[in-house]
């Protein structure tokens, strides 16, 4: 990433979350985001879980990074509902890489979000490599808990400008 003057700014960022497609069984008992498949075992075949999450895409507004060094972007409602469980549950959220902008990157570390009600949700930073933790507790969540999750962007001089993207997965899963 190079400095440069200060011209118009233009940051897209999608993070991509799909409605519910399907229900077949596995392994695990997870329902993820990103492909959004609700799946369980035979086993605990009367627990459910369900997780949404809307707008499927955010944008942060181009800033001055001098005027505004963190750029937020409109709030993400983010739904969990979880049925007959007595066990504990916990929401993450994990991005596949850094913002991309053609060979351009910025840190996806950059990214950070605020949630409320707090709890079951907290605040947290992206990351590339470990899931983090969005929302947790136990038992059943009936009817739709939604949290509002705010993503925001330290803004700084240092990026290049671009459309920048990147996916983002959320897992919802009750072990």
């Amino acid at each position: 990433m190079t400095t440069r003057s200060a011209r118009a700014l233009r940051r897209l960022l999608l993070f991509h979350a799909r409605g519910m497609v399907g229900i077949r069984p596995c392994d695990g008992l997870r329902a993820a985001a990103a492909a959004l498949v609700l799946v369980w075992p035979a086993s605990a075949a009367a627990q459910r879980l369900e997780l949404s999450v809307s707008p499927a895409a955010i944008v942060f507004p181009s800033a001055d990074p001098d005027v505004s060094p963190t750029i937020a972007a409109a709030p993400v409602v983010v739904g969990i509902r979880i049925r007959q469980s007595l066990g504990p549950w916990q929401l993450t959220v994990l991005a596949n890489g850094d913002l991309m902008s053609g060979s351009d990157t910025v840190d996806i570390t950059s990214v950070t979000w605020t949630a409320t009600p707090v709890p079951p949700f907290q605040n947290g930073t992206v990351s590339r490599t470990v899931a983090q933790r969005m929302a947790s507790g136990a038992g059943t969540v009936n009817p739709t808990q939604n949290g509002s999750v705010t993503f925001r962007l330290a803004n700084s001089w240092n990026y290049n400008a671009g459309t920048y993207t990147q996916t983002l997965v959320f897992t919802l899963s009750a072990p």
